[in-house]
């Protein structure tokens, strides 16, 4: 068996035991579901309120609104293009698609502790602006906890249900706003942190394959070997290498292979200047281990920011789409059957980004 035949058969296993011992969980204030842990408990009804108060938190709760409403725009638009594009792909063949976060499918086991880290994070600090920003609009928090949903962690916060439906229309924006703009605001530091850091702290280039009987592999240079210089000069990236190979033919590489071992050679590039290599940053795996982290943690808030900013049933883009509606006259009815809709055409995004119509 693979890997992700045993990575499901554990999470299949840990739901049985959790299922089994549910009563006892109960206790112990879990209540547990098929595939869903949740812990839940009455919380402070004010939170950070000193800071919640200031003028500064009531410029952002301002300013969350409009990232809310940009958000919701951009999700819808992005939930559209992907479903218009598969639907009606291009004549180039080129599509976009929309798949799902699922380890051991769509991405690397190995991705699976930075996925988790960049989740419980982002989503912690998510809820969290949702208490501070009640607290800053004068509603309380009733209670909060964590939950696990197959093996995805999260955390929510309810603000007193009476409270928030009494409240003016701009002060639950602000409230159902503040988490996206927390996971917006995440993406917009973390993205040039992933394209920019790579390429600076790159300490080589990795050779991820070759071009069958070109330069390198009639050297037997092997796979997974890193190139630190080109005649005695330091490539950290591939224009790097690019440039030193455009100046000559011959050239001397010096090479760290797989063993550990730093061993010079002299190779003969093509006409073009050439080697068959397909290459990568190289990085320590402490220093991998921080860029994945960081990379993640762009992908995963991006996503909450468009996906969860999107007008759908149950997502706050769903409810900042009620609260805009109301404000243009229509009925809640009338917002759900829209939401519904559009998460409708979300699945078919995602089922037609897996098996493509064209």
């Amino acid at each position: 068996m693979n890997n992700i035949v045993y990575f499901a058969l554990g999470i299949l296993l840990f739901w049985l035991v959790m299922y089994t011992f549910r009563r006892r969980l109960e206790k112990r204030g879990f209540v547990v579901y098929p595939f869903m842990l949740l812990w839940k408990k009455q919380t402070r009804s004010e939170w950070f309120p000193n800071f919640a108060r200031k003028r500064a938190y009531k410029i952002f709760d301002k300013i969350a609104v409009v990232l809310g409403v940009i958000s919701l725009v951009l999700g819808l638009a992005l939930i559209l293009y992907v479903f218009l594009n598969s639907v009606f792909p291009s004549s180039s063949g080129s599509t976009v698609s929309l798949q799902p976060i699922i380890p051991g499918i769509t991405v690397g086991l190995d991705q699976l502790p930075y996925i988790l880290l960049a989740i419980g994070i982002s989503v912690t600090l998510h809820e969290l602006a949702h208490a501070i920003s009640a607290t800053s609009n004068g509603i309380k928090v009733r209670s909060g906890g964590l939950l696990l949903l197959i093996f995805f962690p999260g955390a929510f916060v309810e603000p007193d249900e009476e409270e928030f439906k009494s409240a003016s229309s701009i002060s639950r924006l602000k409230i159902i706003s503040a988490g996206i703009a927390v996971n917006l605001i995440l993406a917009a530091i973390f993205f040039p942190l992933a394209n920019f850091l790579p390429a600076n702290l790159s300490q080589g280039l990795l050779i991820v394959g070759e071009k069958q009987y070109f330069p390198a592999y009639n050297a037997s240079i092997p796979v997974n070997s890193i190139i630190l210089k080109v005649d005695g000069n330091a490539v950290k990236v591939p224009q790097q290498l690019s440039y030193y190979l455009d100046q000559g033919r011959t050239h001397i590489l010096t090479l760290l292979y797989p063993n550990g071992s730093i061993n010079s050679i002299t190779i003969n590039t093509t006409q073009t200047h050439q080697i068959g290599v397909y290459i990568t940053y190289y990085f320590p795996q402490g220093l991998l281990g921080l860029l994945q982290f960081i990379t993640w943690m762009f992908t995963v808030n991006f996503s909450l920011a468009l996906l969860n900013g999107a007008p759908l049933i149950i997502t706050d883009g769903g409810k900042v789409f009620t609260e805009i509606t109301r404000k243009l006259g229509l009925g809640d009815r009338e917002s759900y059957l829209i939401q519904s809709v559009f998460t409708v055409i979300l699945i078919g995004a995602i089922l037609f980004s897996f098996n493509p119509l064209g």
